[in-house]
């Protein structure tokens, strides 16, 4: 049985139905022998972490007129900032 996760779809050309489409950039991990669902399921939240305020770090670089809207967001690039 097929499903749309696969392969990687195309992007180039646009799609001829309206079912939405789908790219995956990398493939999904697999677990290592010994790993627990637990495990994985903590790393990725660990990865999901990081790459949030990696993004949210570089937002507010990009866009310094965004400072100060949201409190959370500016302590968070203040963390990341004192970490470094």
């Amino acid at each position: 049985m097929s499903t749309a996760f696969d392969e990687p779809t195309d992007t180039t050309t646009p799609p001829t139905t309206s079912q939405p489409v789908v790219t995956l950039l990398a493939p999904l991990p697999t677990a290592a022998p010994g790993e627990t669902r637990g495990e994985r399921l903590a790393a990725a939240a660990q990865r999901r972490a990081a790459a949030r305020a990696r993004d949210l770090t570089a937002l507010l670089r990009d866009r310094p007129d965004l400072a100060g809207v949201h409190a959370p967001a500016d302590f968070a690039v203040d963390a990341v900032r004192w970490c470094a």
